[in-house]
């Protein structure tokens, strides 16, 4: 996409690269005309020589990415919304399995303050591990609809070295953990680093509006927004509680909570392709079960829910 598009480092060109960088530094290391000797030995031998040569080669061989599929480079030209970039060459970019605080919400500022920060100006390698592309709806005046790349997003730091800007994120408090059934190729290692975010209480977790609530609280969220859980403008929460009665359906699954009336049920629900792809616990099985779950808010027939995509979305806990 666009220009500033680089090739990859070749093995050959990592290597040589990692001998200019043993060589600079041997050479900073050498004295010069009219100077007294420095040693060496200390940095060139043993443990400071691995140390060293690690270092190189680890900054030759570029961002981490894993088993993520290589996608396009470029310089991030502007980041808004939290979880938002837009590169030179116009292509926008989602944080894949992330999402921030934006527009008035709580704490919206400092993580588009955190997003700055870590990426504004700076050269990026996007990676993907699920679906690589957002399409909007088709536009009334018959242009292109809008598009944007929904990827894991590598930066490279002002000192060479390569950082995964989703881990940075979730670390600091400034984003937290939205997996998809059609991205969730990292869910596991980034809600163990939320984990950690959360019990630290750094960032937005420092904020009463983002930590787990209960069930009680999570109805009331629910019908105060009374939005359509698939909607964006549903609110997204984190509620733990109790199962009180796990049923399932032939196309769908009603997971009712313990802690709200009769009248209004408090329910995680999984409906359509998102519950014939389930792959996590025995959802039949969850009756009694305490569990963690975290999806949008909605309201179905006068019913509150929590919506779920993806099996990383409910975790169930042990008392």
């Amino acid at each position: 996409m666009g220009g500033g598009v680089r090739r990859d480092v070749s093995s050959r060109g990592a290597f040589a690269w990692t001998a200019g960088v043993l060589a600079g530094a041997a050479a900073a290391f050498a004295p010069s005309v009219g100077a007294s000797p420095r040693p060496l030995a200390p940095l060139l031998n043993g443990k400071g020589f691995v140390a060293l040569l690690a270092l190189a080669l680890l900054a030759a061989c570029g961002p981490q990415i894993g088993k993520l599929e290589r996608g396009e480079e470029g310089r991030v030209m502007r980041a808004y919304n939290g979880d938002t970039l837009e590169l030179e060459s116009g292509l926008r970019v989602f944080l894949a399995e992330v999402d921030a605080p934006r527009g008035d919400a709580e704490y919206a500022a400092q993580a588009q303050g955190e997003l700055e920060a870590l990426a504004l100006h700076r050269d990026v390698l996007l990676a993907y591990g699920g679906t690589r592309r957002w399409v909007g709806r088709a536009r009334e005046d018959g242009e292109a609809p809008r598009e944007a790349a929904i990827a894991h997003v590598f930066v490279k730091s002002e000192g060479g070295r390569w950082f995964w800007l989703q881990h940075e994120l979730v670390s600091r408090g400034a984003a937290y953990v939205r997996p998809r059934r059609d991205n969730h190729a990292r869910a596991d290692e980034l809600l163990a680093i939320e984990a950690q975010a959360r019990a630290a209480e750094r960032g937005l977790w420092g904020r009463r509006t983002y930590r787990a609530v209960s069930v009680r609280s999570a109805t009331r969220a629910a019908l105060e927004a009374d939005a359509n859980c698939l909607r964006g403008a549903a609110p997204y929460r984190i509620v733990e509680g109790r199962i009180t009665d796990a049923r399932v359906f032939e196309r769908r699954a009603s997971l009712v909570m313990e802690g709200t009336p009769a009248e209004t049920p408090f329910a995680l629900v999984v409906f359509g392709e998102n519950f014939s792809a389930w792959y996590g616990p025995s959802l039949a099985s969850l009756t009694g079960a305490r569990v963690r779950a975290r999806g949008p808010l909605g309201v179905y027939r006068g019913e509150p829910q929590l919506c779920l995509e993806h099996a990383s979305q409910l975790e169930v806990l042990t008392d």
